[in-house]
């Protein structure tokens, strides 16, 4: 291959060489602007992150504490019942105490008294007869 010479030069002229410099200016004007815009979207990303991580570490403690007081309520709950069954149960021997003839027959079986005239016998139990 012949080597070509050029065959377009340039025009040395002050309208060329304005709007190159015109040229060059918006250029160096959009890479700035560029750079600004990355920047900017940079730290906005960077500023949503933190937030996000943020909002993850709050829900989390919260989820946990949560978490926490439904066991505790739960707890708690089935410890209500067992006092609400021995509150039941100790309304009932209040009621029995204050019965004449539960206490008599209390009286009769556990410490042996008798009313003034009556004899009383003691039957022996079928568990002790056959453990014997």
């Amino acid at each position: 291959m012949v080597s070509e010479k050029k065959k377009v030069t340039k025009i040395n002229q002050s309208y060329v060489q304005e709007q190159e410099k015109k040229q060059e200016r918006v250029k160096t004007a959009s890479s700035k602007h560029r750079r600004g815009l990355v920047r900017r979207l940079t730290a906005l990303s960077l500023a949503g992150v933190a937030l996000v991580v943020v909002f993850t570490i709050i829900l989390t403690s919260q989820w946990s504490t949560l978490e926490a007081k439904k066991s505790e309520r739960s707890q708690l709950e089935s410890e209500m019942s067992q006092l609400q069954a021995k509150e039941s149960e100790l309304k009932q021997e209040i009621e029995n105490y204050n019965d004449l003839d539960y206490i008599a027959e209390v009286a009769r079986r556990d410490y042996y008294l008798t009313k003034p005239g009556e004899t009383l016998f003691k039957i022996p139990d079928d568990s002790a007869v056959e453990a014997d």
